[in-house]
């Protein structure tokens, strides 16, 4: 089961890293900034063509951002 809140932390702490905000991730999506907010939230998780652009632009597996092996 994905606990959404623990994605959003993770999405967060990536972006963060970066030095990004979340209107530039939104930008390079082609999503709403609110959309970001809402997955940072934990109040949903990114659709997987949203999931596999986030996975190159943080450089981290489908597995840790969805916290599979956790």
């Amino acid at each position: 089961m994905i606990n959404f809140h623990l994605v959003g932390q993770k999405l967060t702490k990536y972006r963060k890293e970066l030095g990004l905000t979340q209107d530039e991730v939104a930008e390079k999506l082609f999503v709403t900034r609110q959309l970001i907010s809402k997955w940072e939230r934990g109040n949903g998780v990114p659709s997987i063509d949203c999931l596999l652009e986030l996975c190159k632009l943080y450089q981290k597996t489908f597995e840790d951002i969805l916290c599979l092996d956790e």
